[in-house]
């Protein structure tokens, strides 16, 4: 059986080049969906969201 690991990897293998490929085409898209796919980007850090200094969209929930 497949585990949990190798499915998150298998698709974030197939999954990264596509939403790459979204964000070449944005400047098609209604507004809502380019914030959609900007979203995305910014959560599978696939987007410069800026420096190390920057505000931290995944945070410790301990902090």
């Amino acid at each position: 059986m497949t585990s949990r690991r190798n499915i998150e990897q298998t698709y974030r293998t197939w999954s990264s080049p596509i939403l790459l490929e979204l964000k070449k085409r944005e400047h098609q898209m209604a507004p809502v969906e380019r914030q959609a796919l900007e979203n995305v980007l910014l959560e599978r850090r696939l987007l410069d969201s800026g420096g190390p200094e920057g505000i931290e969209r995944r945070r410790n929930s301990g902090a």
